[in-house]
């Protein structure tokens, strides 16, 4: 969701609909410095709500900002609540579970060597490695390297690009990354493509930069097992 935009894009988006793309575009005149400090306020709430969520209907934020400042609201403070709840609990849930499936559905189609799991967590085993040598215990110690994109394909997190690896407890790592590891057994590589709610959820991680409901690929090796 998280988008970048000019400056003139983002004006365009703050004075015309999204449902409405044949509306004339209003161009604001700055006649004083209130004018233009207004218009740069504008400007900066517009690009925080395209990285917050970039479906938002814009006309209802600018009716929303006018009734405010006439203290005319159109909820009351629980109306709001519930309606923010519910957009945040339900509605950015199913349109996020809705995109994943069909992604993943889609990958599956193209490529047959992906399958999908009962989780809904869809994979790739490139190695199976040593299925002796397994990771079966949430508590057992795990060695092995890791790259992590996005969608778009933009790293996340990496510790095979710095030739580093990573020795941590198998259960400190996401749900899906655990239900993928399990798959293979020492000297094992895979790849999985993890849904938001397997990986860092509505939550998201903000030591990453990884933002809430975003959907992970990993690319996995399994150097070593610890079995506790």
């Amino acid at each position: 969701m998280k988008k970048i935009l000019s400056v003139v894009a983002v004006a365009i988006l703050l004075l015309v609909a999204c449902n409405k793309p044949k509306a004339t575009v209003v161009v604001p005149v700055m006649q004083t410095s209130a004018d233009s400090m207004s218009y740069v306020i504008g400007l900066n709430l517009g690009r925080n709500l395209i990285g917050i969520d970039s479906l938002l209907n814009v006309n209802a934020v600018c009716e929303g900002l006018r009734d405010a400042y006439l203290g005319a609201e159109k909820l009351n403070a629980e109306e709001a609540r519930a309606a923010y709840l519910k957009y945040m609990n339900y509605d950015v849930y199913e349109r996020v579970a809705a995109f994943e499936e069909q992604f993943l559905e889609d990958l599956r189609k193209e490529d047959r060597k992906f399958v999908a799991t009962n989780s809904g967590l869809t994979y790739k085993v490139h190695t199976l490695g040593n299925m002796k040598r397994v990771a079966r215990n949430n508590r057992d110690t795990i060695l092995m390297c890791y790259r992590a994109l996005d969608v778009a394909g933009e790293v996340v997190d990496t510790t095979y690009l710095h030739g580093d690896t990573l020795r941590i407890a198998l259960g400190d790592m996401p749900r899906g990354v655990v239900e993928a590891t399990k798959l293979i057994g020492k000297g094992g590589h895979l790849e999985t493509w993890v849904p938001s709610r397997l990986a860092f959820g509505s939550a998201g991680c903000d030591s990453l930069s990884i933002l809430p409901n975003t959907m992970l690929y990993y690319e996995l090796w399994l150097i070593d097992v610890e079995e506790r």
